[in-house]
């Protein structure tokens, strides 16, 4: 060990101040600053090969999606959502339905809503069995054949009760972007198209046909809404002979117009701002809010309430 000390300390060479050890000594520092450069080195490199890989684009067949660049899903051609409450009545005398959806594209969508007559007998089971019926004979060869459909069903009703029962109806048809409907009675079909709101059924009471015969010079307009039958249903299914409205011509949907099929229970106890705003969401959340308001309302007579909302997209292109 005294010889390695000697030897360590004698100078680099002759005349040099500089002693070996101090030499040694510098080559070891030498030797580690060199091995931490390269480490430091290889680090920096699998840093950026990891930056790399978050940003680098999705691979044809990607494992897994990246959630900063993978496109929302697209919305389908055509969403819908229904909504029905009791109210403050006894039974639920509301009925709706719709056709098979996996028979959309091939046939169309058929939605159809009926609202049992309250003051007369069975109204419930005769708005279902109506329901029920439309939809059995769904798809027809014809859309010239429902009106004479709904008069020989509402000969049928009138045979069976004597006038004494009945139900409105409100049917729906949507074949691709053309709508087709049928309507008796008072529940409405609304449409709302680029924030404007409009009605496409005509409500057939007594109030309108006594207006429309005052506009004709038949009787002042005034009386229309003083008349005691003036709330009363001019045409259900019910009667001997029931006129039907209906289009005569499908009418062209435009991309993101919305419609709404629903009984008196919504449209007689909310406003038109109050639909109209609704009807600016989604289905699902137009019916939460309609039944939000209804419920506001608190009213106390608040009749049986039912809705059924769809919103048409517009059909997708393939990529």
């Amino acid at each position: 060990m005294e010889r390695v000390l000697s030897w360590l300390n004698q100078p680099l060479f002759e005349g040099c101040p500089v002693l070996i050890w101090m030499a040694v000594a510098a080559g070891i520092a030498l030797l580690a600053a060199c091995v931490l450069a390269l480490c430091w080195i290889k680090r920096r490199r699998k840093k950026g090969k990891c930056r790399e890989q978050t940003v680098a684009p999705p691979t044809e067949n990607p494992t897994t999606e990246n959630p900063t660049t993978a496109k929302p899903k697209p919305l389908p051609e055509l969403e819908l959502y229904n909504l029905q409450g009791i109210g403050m009545r006894e039974e639920q005398q509301d009925a709706f339905g719709l056709s098979r959806m996996e028979a959309m594209q091939q046939q169309g969508l058929l939605a159809v809503l009926c609202d049992g007559m309250g003051g007369m007998a069975e109204g419930g089971r005769i708005a279902a069995e109506t329901v029920s019926e439309l939809l059995s004979v769904f798809p027809w060869e014809s859309d010239r054949d429902v009106p004479g459909w709904v008069q020989n069903r509402s000969r049928q009703v009138y045979r069976q009760f004597r006038g004494r029962g009945g139900t409105t109806l409100v049917a729906a048809l949507l074949r691709e972007n053309r709508l087709s409907f049928w309507y008796a009675g008072d529940s409405d079909l609304f449409l709302l198209r680029k924030g404007e709101l409009f009605s496409l059924s005509w409500r057939q009471e007594y109030k309108n046909e006594l207006v429309l015969r005052a506009l004709e010079g038949k009787g002042e307009i005034s009386a229309a809404f003083l008349d005691a039958q003036a709330g009363a249903l001019a045409e259900y299914i019910g009667k001997d002979s029931v006129s039907c409205g209906y289009t005569r011509k499908p009418l062209l949907l435009q991309p993101e117009d919305a419609l709404l099929l629903c009984s008196d229970g919504v449209s007689d106890t909310l406003t038109l701002k109050q639909i109209r705003q609704a009807m600016e969401l989604s289905p699902k959340d137009c019916c939460d809010a309609l039944e939000r308001e209804i419920l506001a309302a608190q009213l106390p007579n608040q009749d049986n309430y039912t809705a059924i909302v769809l919103k048409y997209h517009g059909k997708k292109r393939e990529d």
